[in-house]
């Protein structure tokens, strides 16, 4: 599988500046181990990936893809990208280390989609770990030496489905959030020859029909049903949800005979406390932090000293219509168009996720700025 990389070969000169530059052009701002907003992923023209550095408004190449190739996943600065062909492949890339790849094992699911994949951090082709939506109820698990995939079908309502995957990595489980806001367990064996479980959220309830009712407090237990996109993070200990309305406004009656409405484009964030019940309920702030969601495991960050960053906010990705990075208010419980990114996107550009493995040293010229992209560990 071919794949392409180009560098910015300019950029590779702007970590040294000569002596006798003016002060202008030796003017250097580098980036530190410290945190940095994460680099926003773009696909600029079919199969070009690009990296938006945020606060500079600036873009770089990173490489080309494969032709029907699409980023599915993202965590640590390595990629997971999907082509789609007679025989699905799917292959983890680090554009950072001169496009290394490791090829998956084919996925073999009738050429179903595969809309997100995760997978455990710094993989070699030795020792990796993935997991994959690619069914409606159905997710598929790989591992190194493995000689195939495993399959896993989720038991929920007839017209639920899978939305989105989060790998929590100190657990060793990745959590699955369905349509209606279901929640199901996997728990990635430890041993090469386990095979892996998955169970639901609450272990009370296996074997039952999910009840809204039972785990989100009112209104939002109706709300369940009404928000089509729904992401997963962990903060703090706790896991939330993010959940948006992607179709148009609705209403209905809650307890006490009052209307709750809840306009396009809604969102809201809960946080799971198994302690009570119902055992989600919407959470106002993250403490000072930060939430950056879309194909990428969730970076969560302080907002505190990051540049272009907000505290108690959500940044999202519109990839129902807009396709533009998205920024929610928690306080105001309003969303805006990302300032940095308004004046630095073009309608040919479609952003896919947020990376947080990509720093970026800026020479700053009076007249041009250049990127020099070294990897360092950001969180």
């Amino acid at each position: 599988m071919a794949l392409v990389s180009r560098w910015n070969r300019t950029a590779a000169s702007a970590a040294y500046a000569p002596r006798g530059a003016p002060p202008s052009r030796r003017r250097l701002l580098r980036s530190s181990p410290s945190p940095s907003p994460p680099t926003l992923l773009l696909v600029t023209r079919p199969v070009q990936l690009s990296a938006l550095f945020v606060p500079a408004g600036r873009s770089f190449h990173l490489a080309t893809l494969p032709r029907r190739g699409q980023c599915v996943g993202s965590s640590n600065g390595w990629l997971a990208v999907y082509i789609y062909t007679r025989l699905p492949e799917i292959f983890l890339l680090n554009p950072l280390a001169g496009g290394k790849q490791i090829p998956l094992l084919p996925l073999r699911n009738d050429r179903k989609p595969v809309p997100k994949v995760v997978f455990a951090p710094n993989p070699t082709p030795a020792d990796y770990v993935a997991v994959a939506i690619c069914d409606l109820r159905r997710i598929g698990y790989t591992k190194a030496r493995d000689m195939k995939w495993m399959f896993l079908d989720l038991a929920m309502e007839e017209k639920d489905q899978l939305a989105d995957l989060a790998y929590d990595i100190d657990a060793g489980k990745v959590y699955c959030v369905t349509v209606h806001g279901d929640v199901h367990v996997l728990h990635v064996p430890r041993r090469q020859r386990r095979r892996p479980v998955v169970e639901p959220l609450q272990v009370e309830r296996a074997g039952l029909p999910f009840d809204p009712t039972a785990v989100y407090a009112p209104p939002y237990d109706g709300a369940s049903k009404f928000t089509g996109t729904k992401r997963i993070f962990f903060f703090g200990g706790s896991l939330y949800q993010v959940w948006r309305n992607t179709t148009s406004a609705v209403s209905w009656m809650i307890p006490g005979g009052s209307r709750f409405t809840m306009a396009k484009d809604d969102v809201f964030v809960l946080k799971h406390d198994s302690g009570r019940r119902p055992c989600w309920d919407v959470v106002k702030d993250l403490g000072g932090c930060s939430v950056f969601i879309g194909k990428n495991n969730p970076v969560v960050l302080r907002a505190d000293g990051l540049a272009g960053v907000r505290a108690n906010c959500v940044y999202w990705i519109d990839e129902w219509s807009r396709n533009e990075p998205m920024v929610f208010d928690m306080a105001t419980g309003t969303s805006t168009l990302h300032p940095s990114a308004a004046g630095a996107l073009n309608p040919s550009c479609r952003p896919v996720c947020w990376v947080k493995k990509m720093a970026v040293t800026q020479e700053i010229d009076q007249t041009h700025i250049q990127l020099h992209k070294r990897t360092v560990p950001l969180v």
